[in-house]
């Protein structure tokens, strides 16, 4: 075995013996028969068939698809019926798990050589970028060679760049255990794959397809926009934005649908090379592709500013050229949907402006700028949300004709990417539910729903994708820009797997192929209706058109008569910006609004108000609604007007930034209930560990159980999501073992502001705190000073910075530990800080800190507060410090005045053996130290156990969570 450059191996899994018996035989064959097989007249499709094939099924691959897998769902999805010359290359095979992609195979002959053929390298290179796979192989079973495919690839590129593994027919059996770990089905579920993949990524500045797509249609954007600002110098704002985009989406579709063989190959190259003007020819094919396709994205009836636009051949010749080879990287039939949505995403995130002088320049969105840019949703969130909504819905419904009837909604579509994933799947089950019911029917007479495309390949026509689509999918945005892509986005795949029966469906039905779903995906404010405008004389258009009321019942009459949707998934937007008027407004429409106005949760109202009865409901947001004060109303709300399904507690990373965010799904209920609801309903529960990389919908797992009912105890409406069942139940238990710490404490945070000095400046002057508290110790740096009078904001007694007391740091640790310590010096604090004083006749301040400091009170605290477990700075807020369940202690009973006295003399200890740490000289006394220090905080940790009356195994899960 050789390698281009040094990687790091996958955790070895043991090739099976049947496995190792199937390659030595295949191994064996080619030995014998070498000089036969790297003939010219041994052919690719043969040695597929005799090898590659054979190859893969050893590895434990379904090549034939004995399952019966539906076409979406293949094992190995199988391209070769597909090639039609040069416009319709396509790697050989496509290995997958689920519906997901992992890595392409193309295949050749063994008269060539792998070794030193550039093109062959380069072709399966663009494939594997294209579609944003790490890794692929290119074989033709004499020779093997795995491509890291993150690389863009370059024409010049020589066939060893990018190479990570390489292997002679010969060297299979040695590295076998190396290739099952890496590329058999037992490998990629195992997860060595993805691991030596990220390992293998040594090379550092690399673009992969989205960012490279991306700037390369950033810079089509801008050169036209200064183009055309330039020529047309009437052209308005709004105008340009329009006219701008819709040139770059149909170049885009039509390029496309080229590659996808639904268009002849090099009509835009042809446009580019020849003399004539650029811009005419384009509008010509424009409008002949309306007469093809009908999708409105070409619709010179509504469009008639294009048709009048002035663009310069300069600026348009580069960019059609540079979509073909060799200029052109990219292998758009395998360029995903979900590639394509988020390239778009990042792109709407910024807009087009003029300046006084009418020159184009091109700016980030002030709300994306806010937000800190654009978060697009990953593929596995957009199938998880589908799959619980969708999904659900048509394991309901049954049949086709039943299936019919549903109706799908994003209210904040965006690019479209939770359409387009409903969308297939809905194409998925469909076909699925045709092949496990006479596919041979299903293919025959006027209204076919399946074509054969050989063997055992059976597809959906075109009419019957058309009538799903324009059936089914519903979307509504407030950005004109973005309901175009989205309907461009679903128009493309509405084209996906059709080449070969476009022309045949459109003379057989003398119909346009695509269909105009213009009446399905709509721009407009979800949120405010026209009402918003009601009794005003007069209304500023500019005003108008940033508030863009949309009215649901006269956007989908007969749907919203109908009693709504049957499903509303989506991704709504965060922390929008509202105009005073706005918000009045929106107050005033939504119930569960009145104290919280951020955009995600009147969209979580909104979706179930436009849900019929007995649909379903699924949106990724912000974890702050869980526990958040300001939304105590949407809590109520939703467990009162739904049953809660589902809760998705999500790792940091889900957006490649640290937020906190959920999955939920819901059921609209018949009957909205009273609060508190005790109807009983159980919701499942899934927590990723906060650093944890999701890789496909197959990572969440069942989760736990929780009977909500339990979190609305004691008129509480706080949405428990970190706690099953049984956890719900011990913190009750433990709940009621003690009482709110504010009965036996006195419990505030430090002063705002907290302006330093280094010396006195003033009479006020007082000793500030400056350094750092965690679980029983205290950090001080130099001395620092602080004005204390009524200067400040915020003024606090004095009580709290003086004499024997607890400070709390309003931070938790990273290990999710409540971090107290005991202080007896003079010093003002700041807010991040709480102080707790004892109330009089109650327990002793050393007894207070064990149990705050205990690993009891530290797990009750976590699973009951979503700020706990926030990404950045997790904590416990004031409100939540003084309802902490603290044991009280029964000085009467001679048995609790001891434990209360055993927990000081620990604490003490405890505080002692701190302070003498650090004093340490050698490391036999620091490791002395710190064990002494470990086992006094598990007495401790014991003691509190016994004093809240936990049993083995309730001690045991608690220990367990940590």
């Amino acid at each position: 075995m050789s390698k281009s450059s040094p990687v790091s191996e996958p955790p070895q899994l043991t090739a099976p013996p049947e496995a190792r018996a199937a390659v030595a035989r295949l191994v064996a064959r080619f030995h014998d028969h070498a000089d036969h097989y790297r003939s010219a007249s041994y052919n690719e499709a043969d040695t597929r068939t005799e090898f590659i094939d054979q190859f893969f099924a050893a590895l434990g691959w379904d090549i034939a698809n004995k399952q019966g897998f539906a076409e979406n769902y293949k094992e190995v999805e199988r391209e070769s019926s597909l090639k039609v010359g040069h416009a319709m290359q396509a790697p050989d095979y496509s290995f997958r798990i689920g519906d997901h992609r992992k890595f392409f195979v193309e295949a050749k002959k063994p008269s060539l050589s792998i070794k030193d053929d550039q093109g062959a390298a380069l072709q399966l290179r663009r494939y594997g970028w294209s579609a944003k796979l790490p890794l692929s192989i290119l074989t033709d079973f004499e020779e093997f060679a795995v491509y890291d495919c993150r690389p863009r690839p370059k024409a010049t590129d020589a066939a060893a760049v990018a190479r990570v593994l390489f292997f002679k027919y010969d060297q299979y059996l040695d590295n076998l255990d190396l290739l099952w770990s890496l590329f058999s089905k037992e490998g990629i579920l195992k997860g060595g794959f993805d691991r030596w993949a990220h390992d293998a990524r040594k090379h550092r500045g690399t673009a992969e397809v989205d960012d490279a797509f991306l700037a390369e249609i950033e810079e089509w954007r801008r050169l036209l926009a200064v183009d055309m600002a330039k020529r047309n110098p009437s052209l308005t704002v709004a105008e340009l934005n329009f006219a701008v985009q819709a040139t770059i989406d149909r170049i885009l579709f039509l390029r496309i649908a080229e590659d996808r063989g639904v268009e002849n190959y090099g009509r835009l190259q042809t446009i580019a090379k020849a003399k004539a003007e650029v811009y005419p020819a384009l509008i010509d094919l424009f409008a002949e592709s309306d007469a093809k396709y009908n999708a409105g994205l070409f619709d010179f009836r509504k469009d008639a500013l294009s048709l009048r636009l002035v663009v310069s051949d300069g600026v348009l010749r580069p960019i059609l050229t540079g979509l073909y080879p060799p200029a052109c990287p990219y292998e758009f039939s395998v360029l995903d949907a979900h590639i394509l949505g988020a390239v778009y995403e990042q792109f709407l995130g910024k807009v087009i402006r003029l300046t006084a002088g009418h020159q184009a320049k091109v700016d980030e969105k002030p709300e994306v700028k806010k937000a800190g840019g654009v978060y697009y949703t990953p593929a596995y969130i957009v199938d998880y949300i589908v799959e619980h909504t969708v999904g659900e819905a048509l394991a309901a419904a049954g049949t086709p004709e039943a299936a019919a009837q549903l109706r799908i909604l994003d209210p904040a579509c965006g690019s479209g990417s939770f359409l387009l994933g409903a969308y297939e799947r809905l194409l998925g089950w469909h076909l699925d539910y045709y092949l496990h019911h006479d596919p041979a029917a299903h293919a025959r007479g006027k209204h076919a729903v399946l074509v054969h495309a050989g063997d055992d390949d059976w597809r959906l026509t075109i009419a019957e994708r058309k009538r799903i689509l324009l059936n089914g999918l519903y979307g509504v945005d407030i950005d004109r820009q973005a309901v175009e892509v989205t309907k461009l986005n679903l128009l493309l795949k509405c084209l996906e797997g059709v080449a070969g029966q476009t022309e045949q469906a459109r003379l057989l039905s003398h119909d346009r192929l695509l269909p105009n779903i213009d009446a399905n995906i709509k721009c407009g404010n979800s949120l405010i209706g026209s009402d918003y405008f009601a009794g005003r004389i007069a209304i500023d258009d500019e005003e108008h058109q940033r508030v863009n009321p949309f009215d649901w019942e006269a956007g989908f009459p007969s749907i919203m008569k109908a009693g709504g949707f049957d499903c509303v998934i989506g991704n709504p937007p965060y922390g929008a910006d509202l105009t005073q008027d706005e918000s009045q407004a929106l107050r005033l429409r939504f119930s569960a609004a009145s104290q919280a106005l951020d955009t995600y949760a009147l969209f979580m109202e909104q979706a179930v108000r436009l849900c019929r009865v007995g649909g379903f409901i699924s949106m990724i947001v912000s974890t702050g609604w869980y526990s958040g004060a300001a939304f105590s109303a949407l809590r109520r709300f939703i467990a009162s007007a739904t049953d809660p399904v589902l809760f998705v507690n999500l790792p940091y990373d889900v957006f490649n930034a640290w937020i906190d965010t959920t999955v939920f799904a819901l059921r609209k209920r018949d009957e909205v209930l009273t609060w508190p609801r005790t109807s009983p309903c159980a919701a499942r529960l899934v927590t990723f560990p906060k650093k944890h990389t999701i890789t496909s919908t197959a990572d969440f797992g069942e989760g736990g159980e929780a009977e909500i009912t339990q979190w609305f105890e004691d008129d509480a409406d706080l949405f428990l999501t970190y706690a099953d069942s049984d956890t719900t139940a011990l913190m009750r238990r433990v709940e009621r073992a003690g009482a709110p710490f504010s009965s036996v404490a006195d419990i505030q945070r430090g002063v705002t502001p907290f302006h330093l000095t280094p010396t006195p400046t003033c009479d006020a002057s007082r000793p500030a705190f400056n350094g750092t508290v965690r679980r029983y110790t205290l950090s001080r740096d130099e001395d620092r000073y602080i004005r204390f009078d009524d200067t400040l904001a915020e003024p606090k007694p004095a009580r709290y910075f003086e004499g024997p007391r607890i400070l709390m740091r309003e931070m938790i640790s990273r290990q999710f530990r409540l971090q107290a310590v005991k202080v007896g010096d003079g010093f003002v604090t700041n807010k991040s800080m709480q102080s707790i004083l004892p109330a009089p006749g109650g327990p002793d301040l050393g007894y207070l800190l064990g149990v705050l400091n205990s690993r009891l009170l530290s797990w009750h605290f976590v699973h009951c507060s979503n700020i706990a477990q926030r990404d950045d700075f997790p904590k416990i807020v004031l409100k939540e410090t003084r309802r902490l369940p603290i044991r009280t202690i029964d000085f009467s009973d001679p048995a609790d005045v001891a434990r209360h006295d055993r927990m000081v003399t620990l604490v003490e200890q405890m505080l002692d053996l701190h302070k003498r740490l650090p004093g340490a000289r050698t490391p036999a006394d620091k490791d002395l130290l710190q064990r002494r220090i470990d086992a006094t905080d598990r007495e401790i940790d014991a003691l509190v156990y016994e004093l809240y009356g936990l049993t083995p195994d309730e001690i045991a899960t608690v220990e367990g969570a940590g």
